[in-house]
């Protein structure tokens, strides 16, 4: 039990990192959610925020509601997935090194995937790569990662703090 509960962590970072390769691996018409939304919930241009925006030379619009609404799911995929696995592996290091280096290696390690992600994305039929992905999305949830273990340190530090 002692040697599960020290290993829990890269246990889970590697499960997230299998995951997030698997996910690359699959082709967009594999992926793609658009249809099931059409045929389970209606999706108007009228109900949606009217931003349009560029992302990756792409333009992001309304006016497309399923497509709209896919993109910030995808986006929002993104956040979750690389925060988890950011989270996972700063707790497999707090286990062995202080809060600042294991944040350290945590977010370094997470991001080396995303890139390692990115590219491996680049070279499945009908995907793509963009750097884009790892600086924006990715990096949004390792840095939400990092900041949620350096809240529950600051709880934590200020429990036994009282308690004392």
């Amino acid at each position: 039990m002692i040697f599960f509960k020290r290993w829990i962590w890269l246990i889970l970072a590697s499960l997230m990192m299998i995951i997030l390769f698997l996910s690359s691996n699959t082709p967009y018409q594999n992926q793609d959610v658009k249809p099931l939304f059409k045929e389970w919930i209606t999706i108007e241009q009228k109900d949606l925020p009217q931003i349009e925006f560029r992302y990756d030379g792409a333009l992001v619009t309304p006016s497309e509601p399923y497509r709209y609404v896919e993109f910030f799911l995808r986006k929002g995929a993104h956040v979750v997935s690389f925060g988890l696995l950011t989270f996972f592996w700063i707790l497999f290091f707090m286990k062995r090194y202080t809060l600042r280096k294991s944040l350290y290696f945590g977010f370094l390690l997470a991001f080396l995937y995303a890139l390692f992600d990115e590219y491996h994305q680049s070279l499945i039929p009908n995907r793509t790569g963009h750097l884009i992905d790892v600086f924006i999305p990715d990096t949004l949830g390792m840095v939400l990662a990092c900041l949620l273990i350096l809240i529950l340190s600051l709880i934590k530090n200020k429990k036994a703090g009282n308690a004392s």
